[in-house]
């Protein structure tokens, strides 16, 4: 079996070819590397930074807990203080962080006491749904059905020139605070 050689040309240019190639592909691959790890390093330090700024804010939340007596190791382990004998211990007043106020939550009530709560509220001024949320102690989803429904039923007014939308009442709805406030509540009629 005889086997006839290309020219040495030939080979030379296939050769040149394959290497140019693999040069090529190399190349490609470290700018394509570069272009990726700058776009994603980017992230990467959003990430620390959150979860840096999470942490803080749970060591501050311990340490609260702390300061209120608790106490989370076991409580048969003893505390091990080390004495300077260099410097001389000096007392310094505790800090003890003042307890935010929480506002106090409304007790479960019916739609009826719910719709004379609101009403009476808005009585005292406009409120958004926002503020009759953090006043009521309820969920946006609930506080947004309650207003809906008050706004169909005609018991308070919309501002719809600005968002959040200002509630104010109606005359309607002043009346239907007339009539709960003495506390006889008229029975809703059923036609069948």
């Amino acid at each position: 079996m005889i086997i006839d050689l290309p020219d040495a040309g030939i080979i030379l240019v296939a050769v040149l070819a394959f290497l140019s190639g693999l040069v090529t592909l190399y190349l490609y691959g470290k700018t394509r590397s570069v272009g990726v790890s700058q776009k994603i390093a980017p992230t990467n330090v959003e990430r620390i930074d959150y979860y840096e700024k999470e942490l803080i804010d749970m060591k501050i939340r311990l340490d609260a807990m702390e300061l209120d007596g608790e106490t989370f190791t076991k409580p048969d382990l003893p505390t091990k203080r080390v004495k300077s004998f260099d410097v001389p211990e000096v007392e310094e007043p505790e800090f003890v962080a003042p307890k935010p106020k929480a506002a106090p939550r409304v007790p479960n009530m019916s739609f009826e006491d719910s719709v004379t709560f609101v009403l009476k509220k808005i009585t005292e001024g406009p409120m958004t749904s926002r503020d009759i949320e953090v006043m009521f102690g309820k969920s946006r989803e609930h506080v947004s059905r309650l207003m809906k429904k008050l706004f169909e039923d005609g018991f308070v007014g919309r501002d719809t020139s600005a968002r959040p939308y200002r509630y104010t009442i109606t005359d309607k709805g002043r009346e239907r605070i007339g009539s709960s406030e003495g506390g006889v509540v008229e029975p809703l009629s059923v036609s069948l």
